[in-house]
């Protein structure tokens, strides 16, 4: 079974063979390993179902990470909402495929220990998110 795993992504010029590349640059970065990373681009209604059930929030969200590893080896699930990475890039200004990155960053960085809840944790997350998108975009 393949340790990287990505369903549904909403933007077609994202290549499974350009974020698998990605993950291994990641990995390397911050000096992690994949035992399974799952990510799941879903429906709007199913990402407030989900939101509802596993945070008990009644809002819509972007992403839902499930961490299931030690932040040494991540074992873990993403679900993406499609809505809101396509509002959220409408919103900032970004391409569709940025977005989408950035989202897959952001739950990455979750499973090795980057927190977003205080307004320092949410400046250093958005930093690490920038630096993994430039990592996507470096050419071999």
């Amino acid at each position: 079974m393949q340790k990287t795993q990505f369903h549904n992504i909403p933007a077609p010029s994202i290549s499974l063979p350009d974020l698998n590349l990605w993950m291994e640059r990641l990995c390397e970065h911050y000096k992690v390993a994949i035992d399974q990373f799952a990510v799941n681009f879903i429906g709007k209604e199913k990402m407030l179902e989900m939101n509802q059930k596993y945070l008990n929030h009644d809002t819509h969200t972007d992403i839902l990470t499930f961490d299931y590893g030690n932040q040494q080896v991540i074992n873990a699930e993403l679900f993406v909402s499609e809505y809101m990475c396509a509002l959220n890039a409408a919103e900032n200004g970004q391409r569709l495929e940025s977005e989408c990155l950035r989202l897959i960053s952001h739950g990455f960085l979750h499973t090795i220990g980057f927190l977003d809840k205080k307004p320092e944790d949410k400046l250093l997350m958005t930093e690490q998110e920038d630096l993994c998108l430039q990592m996507f975009h470096v050419k071999q």
